[in-house]
């Protein structure tokens, strides 16, 4: 059987970085290694290094599953938010509005094995009619699933596969619950089921078109909380945000922040990582946010919260961000790659993770930040085009677009280096061949004791030789 006629394996699906129309099949972090090595090659290391020399940038991205890494939300909202006041005991407080994340609440009831859909559906109505005991009204929001730039994240979270299930009232359930989740298209189907038990009961169902979590009060969802701090005035008008771990006044954390740490709340939180941007490695958000708020870069902060803000002023003001993150105001990021790798390679240990983002990858990670940033002031999902703003809509949905620019400069891209036992002045060595220097990954000669490498002037008259 021919190859192309072949079933191919699900790993075939992974993309992979092709160079001069051939796939290379290697994992990041050695694909870094490899290229620093060739770029030996009629370029320095610090002009080599102006490039990401990966397919995207590690900073932005995890090297094991190629998704923007993951931040974590909950540490930030504990540490800069929650503990800022004490939790509340409102066991018996009365309330005139409960507003519940669907999302939240799916993951919420127990399913047992056996149980028909109605069964299911009749004990997500209990919790909830549970939690709204003390409420006058009960609002659930669910999260819409058509096309967002929160595609990513779904398939980020997708553990375990499962098929496409029909679901019907009186149809018996056989498929754990976490499977069963991981298909959005599942899960859509038991929100239909759920939201028509909750009205026969008087309970208010809203499903947004994208993300709910623009109008959700009952969460876990740090972004949740975040919006609220950032968009509900001080008054008198009381508002809690309840967690299962507990209640907080959102009224108390607001004024326990200060006036800066308020108005740059969103674009902190959207800007070092949530489920829409990806973390920056080795920089944790709780710093961040004190950095930036102890900070001199408000103008360039304010051009986040501008509506009006252009996408070449975003990607300046985002450029000048990382530049202080790093600690070298006003230096070029390629040139912060070039001085931290220096330091490391000194030290014995290099982690390209550590390295600044380059400009291309840094212009990206600035447009998603500033579109988020936008949809959490506005309070609308996908406000902006996402694909203006640093995402491309693929097969599997939205996915984030790395950078624009090539992985490493054309020279570096030549994968060669030769074996030869002779001095590689002839078309026997492939490195001579090809129209490249020898350099130190090279077998024998280490691009040092033969007439091909970079220190060489002399060129050699035997090019008529080519191997048998």
């Amino acid at each position: 059987m021919e190859v192309k006629s072949k079933v191919q394996a699900l790993s075939s699906l992974r993309k992979i970085p092709k160079i001069n129309e051939k796939k290379i099949h290697l994992d990041s972090l050695k694909l870094f290694n490899r290229l620093i090595i060739f770029a030996q090659r009629d370029m320095t290391v610090e002009t080599s290094l102006a490039y990401e020399l990966t397919p995207f940038s590690l900073s932005l991205f995890s090297n094991k599953d190629q998704k923007m890494n993951k931040a974590n939300k909950a540490g930030f909202s504990k540490t800069s938010l929650k503990e800022l006041t004490d939790p509340l005991d409102l066991t018996n407080q009365s309330c005139s509005t409960l507003v519940v994340d669907g999302e939240w609440l799916l993951y919420m009831v127990k399913w047992e094995q056996g149980q028909t859909w109605q069964e299911i559906a009749n004990s997500y109505l209990s919790y909830v009619q549970c939690l709204g005991r003390h409420s006058q009204k009960t609002i659930v929001v669910f999260d819409g699933y058509s096309r967002s730039p929160k595609d990513h994240d779904h398939i980020r979270r997708t553990k375990k596969s499962c098929c496409d299930l029909q679901i019907r009232p009186d149809m018996i359930h056989w498929t754990p619950r976490a499977k069963f989740l991981d298909n959005t298209n599942n899960k859509s189907e038991l929100i239909h089921l759920l939201s028509s038990t909750f009205r026969k009961h008087n309970i208010t169902v809203e499903q947004c078109d994208n993300d709910a979590d623009t109008s959700i009060v009952r969460a876990e969802d740090a972004d949740v909380l975040v919006m609220l701090v950032h968009h509900i005035p001080s008054t008198n008008h009381p508002l809690f945000f309840t967690t299962s771990k507990g209640s907080y006044g959102v009224r108390r954390i607001r004024e326990a922040l200060s006036e800066r740490e308020r108005c740059y709340l969103l674009f902190c939180h959207a800007f070092t990582g949530c489920d829409t941007v990806s973390a920056i490695a080795g920089h944790g958000k709780t710093t961040l946010f004190d950095r930036f708020c102890a900070g001199d870069i408000d103008e360039h902060m304010d051009i986040f919260l501008d509506t009006q803000a252009t996408k070449d002023a975003v990607i300046q003001a985002g450029t000048t961000i990382f530049q202080y993150i790093y600690h070298a105001p006003g230096t070029a990021l390629g040139e912060i790659r070039h001085n931290m790798f220096s330091r490391k390679a000194a030290a014995g240990l290099i982690k390209p993770e550590t390295l600044p983002p380059t400009e291309g990858a840094a212009a990206q990670h600035s447009l998603r930040a500033y579109l988020q940033t936008q949809d959490w002031i506005l309070l609308q999902s996908m406000s902006l085009n996402p694909s203006d703003y640093g995402w491309t809509l693929g097969v599997h949905g939205y996915e984030p677009v790395p950078t624009l620019d090539p992985m490493a400069p054309e020279e570096v891209l030549q994968f060669t280096s030769c074996n030869c036992n002779g001095d590689c002045s002839n078309r026997r060595c492939s490195c001579k061949r090809n129209g490249v220097k020898c350099i130190s990954a090279c077998g024998v000669c280490k691009g040092i004791s033969c007439k091909n490498c970079g220190h060489d002037g002399g060129e050699s008259g035997e090019d008529s030789e080519i191997d048998s």
